[in-house]
This record gives structure tokens, C-alpha cells and sequence, in this order.
């Protein structure tokens, strides 16, 4: 998958090199704005074959894009991505008699994206266009934090910080998952003149983690992080 993914960052950009067509406008600079929905997917040692441990969390998406039309509809469209995203879970009491502590967690993630995307933009009025694409995504996760809220009667609030890529659960001197995430995208849009609006879904196509086994439970960790997101767009300069 490496490989391929790889061939397809070359293709891509060699032929984003190649000497536009006279007919019109065909390069754009272009900035977006929108929302992201990452998905953090993990199997658990009591259900192995699936992914069934999901952390979802809703954030933003906002960067630049170089697109290129190159033959007739085809083209390519290059990213750089900054996101952020959150979530909250409810509140949960506690056992026994008493419903304190009560506890929810907090998830936070910081990253930067590259998406490099094949498209066919479909004409379908003057300056009108339905759009597909797909092709990969490479990003690099700046943080990605886990904070554990506890609650006691008088209502005083303490928590607890844990940075996914400090641990090591295993205790074998490796950590145990990674900051680098390879995704495959698919997506449609819709364009009018120099505005559009895109949406996707990517797909994790490598694992979140460094260290794929854990000695202490001998598992073997499976995991990967999807995500969706739409976004607003506006070209402001065009060659």
C-alpha cells in the first residue's frame, strides 16, 4: 500500500507539471474553510477482529489548495491542511450508593494534512461544474490528548492529562503510537465560478501505531483513523 501510494504521489505531481491548455483559465489558488469529523477506530483485546473502540470528535478544517485542470475535466488538486478537533463525553456517575465521583473524558487533536487528489470536474452550465476526486492523504498529528475529568459531591472538578504519543503501555521502551497517518480519500463537490463546496470520506489505510504488539496482554493492536469533513471554498487567484 506504501508503494502504491507512493507511485500515486509521483504520477500526481508529474503530471500537475505538465504545460496547461490555452483554452481558459486552468490553474487556481484557493483557500477552504469547513468542518472535520476524525475518527480514531481500535480493536480491544476482547473483540480482536474488530474496530469497535471508536473516539469521534468534531473540529475544523481550514488551508490552501493549488488546483490544476489538465485534459478535459481531468485535473489535480493539492492541499495543505490545518485541523483541530474536540469532543466531550456526558457526565457518568459513579457506582454504589453514590452517584460521585462522576467522570467524563475530553479528546483533543491538533494536525496538519497534505492531500494529493485525481478530479473530474463535469460540466454542467457555464461556469457550473459537479466534481469527483480520490487519491491520498499524508498528516502529521501534533497532539492528540485524553483528559480524564473527575467529580466529587461538592462539586469540585479535578483532571488528568494523557498524550497518546507518550505512552507506552507495554512498558518495552517503544511508543506506542504514531504521529504519521496515510489516508485514501473519496469525494464529490460542486462548483460555481470561483466557489464550491466539497465533502469526503478518508479512509485510514495504515496503523495509529508504532509499536503494533503489546507484550504485557500479547495482542496484537489493530487500529486506524478515519474521518469525514465538508468544506467551503473560494479560488482568489487564477492562471
Amino acid at each position: 500500500m506504501k508503494r502504491i501510494t507512493l507511485f500515486f504521489a509521483a504520477v500526481l505531481l508529474a503530471a500537475m507539471s505538465m504545460t496547461a491548455s490555452a483554452e481558459g483559465e486552468r490553474q487556481h489558488l484557493g483557500f477552504e474553510i469547513g468542518f472535520t469529523r476524525p475518527l480514531l477506530r481500535e480493536a480491544t483485546t476482547s473483540s480482536a477482529n474488530k474496530l469497535s473502540n471508536i473516539v469521534s470528535m468534531n473540529g475544523m478544517k481550514l488551508g490552501f489548495v493549488y488546483d490544476a485542470t489538465m485534459y478535459k475535466g481531468l485535473g489535480a488538486n493539492i492541499g495543505v491542511y490545518y485541523n483541530v478537533a474536540n469532543s466531550y463525553t456526558k457526565w457518568e456517575d459513579g457506582v454504589g450508593l453514590t452517584k460521585y465521583p462522576q467522570t467524563r473524558q475530553q479528546y483533543l487533536a491538533h494536525s496538519i494534512e497534505i492531500p494529493l487528489a485525481l478530479e473530474y470536474k463535469f460540466k454542467i452550465a457555464d461556469e457550473t461544474y459537479l466534481i469527483i476526486y480520490t487519491g491520498p492523504s499524508f498528516e502529521y498529528s501534533f497532539s492528540l490528548r485524553q483528559s480524564s475529568y473527575s467529580k466529587t459531591f461538592d462539586q469540585k472538578v479535578t483532571r488528568v492529562d494523557k498524550n497518546y504519543y507518550e505512552l507506552d503501555g507495554d512498558g518495552d521502551g517503544k511508543k506506542d503510537y504514531s504521529q504519521f497517518n496515510t489516508k485514501w480519500g473519496v469525494g464529490g463537490g460542486f462548483q460555481y465560478q470561483n466557489y464550491y463546496l466539497r465533502g469526503g470520506y478518508d479512509f485510514g489505510i495504515m496503523s495509529v501505531y508504532a509499536d503494533g504488539y503489546d507484550n504485557v496482554r500479547s495482542f496484537n493492536r489493530r487500529g486506524r483513523f478515519d474521518g469525514w469533513s465538508i468544506r467551503l471554498g473560494i479560488y482568489f487567484f487564477n492562471f
